[in-house]
């Protein structure tokens, strides 16, 4: 008799981090507890604590909205069809819950803070300036895109928007970025 294979040493389960999107569904639309308890220490948590905080304006926000679209995630998974990735799914209860976050506090003016890291050079925080006085969907776009590395479609389905529409926006957005970082006053 040979040796096991190292998966049978362990039932035969896979780590989280190896998990398809489908099966990630599967477990939290079935209240796995093992599944939701990785779930908020997972790759997607990280990914959206990363596009909140250049949302919202202080680490607290940034905690208190991520705890809530957990939690309205716990919710909404019940109805989750899989036709959207799962990334989709979670980035647009976040904006949800962001434009409640403003809604409430009856901000009509745009966000101007970018998280700036002490550590970083001058050309990047010379960037982020420039990011800074860009429109906020433009800003948006562009941060779902480069930042958290969404796909257009993903980006359409999240703002509501068709596919050519989050492509012009982005394009648009681009246009704008590119005008700032050529030292155009106006962007």
């Amino acid at each position: 008799m040979g040796l096991l294979e190292p998966r049978s040493w362990f039932s035969g389960r896979r780590s989280a981090k190896e998990w398809t999107d489908e099966e990630w569904v599967r477990r939290l639309q079935a209240n796995d507890a093992d599944a939701w308890s990785e779930f908020l220490v997972s790759d997607y948590s990280q990914r959206l604590y990363n596009y909140l905080r250049h949302k919202l304006p202080e680490e607290q926000d940034v905690e208190d909205i991520l705890q809530e679209t957990m939690t309205a995630a716990v919710t909404a998974i019940q109805t989750f069809d899989g036709k959207a990735k799962l990334t989709t799914f979670l980035f647009s209860l976040a904006n949800y819950k962001v434009a409640d976050f403003w809604r409430k506090r009856q901000v009509t003016t745009e966000l101007t803070d970018i998280h700036i890291d002490p550590g970083m050079n001058a050309e990047s925080v010379e960037f982020v300036e420039i990011l800074q006085k860009l429109r906020e969907e433009h800003r948006q776009v562009l941060l779902m895109r480069y930042y958290v590395g969404l796909g257009v479609d993903e980006i359409a389905r999240i703002l509501g928007k068709t596919y050519k529409g989050a492509e012009s926006l982005l394009s648009r957005a681009r246009a704008e970025l590119r005008k700032g970082l050529d030292g155009e006053d106006e962007i």
